[in-house]
């Protein structure tokens, strides 16, 4: 049973518990997902940085990147038919642009050689 604690006359879940609950909306092993083991670096605006800072401070989230990279494996994770498709086609893309650029390099070398 968890602990509760009033706040303005409503009961409301401990820290413990508020973070075992938000953590498990976005739990990696129900997404499927590896370790994180790539860092991206990212800008912000004042707001959201703020939003991040108070999960943190309330201890929803052990950092903000912990907390970025939930939110947006969530999001991904819930489309993840239509990102499947995205990365595939951008897979595609980028066979078919190193294969054009081959055929440009070759092309311009052949013309040299003449």
């Amino acid at each position: 049973m968890s602990k509760k604690k009033e706040v303005i006359g409503e009961s409301v879940p401990d820290q413990d518990a508020l973070r075992n609950e938000l953590l498990g909306r976005f739990s990696r092993e129900s997404m499927g997902l590896k370790n994180r083991e790539i860092s991206v670096m990212t800008r912000m605006s004042p707001y959201i940085v703020e939003v991040l800072d108070a999960l943190v401070e309330l201890k929803v989230f052990k950092s903000r990147s912990e907390a970025v990279s939930s939110f947006i494996e969530q999001m991904i994770m819930s489309r993840k038919k239509l990102f499947d498709e995205i990365r595939t086609q951008g897979l595609d893309i980028n066979k078919k642009r190193e294969s054009a650029q081959r055929l440009a390099f070759h092309a311009m070398k052949s013309n040299k050689e003449k």
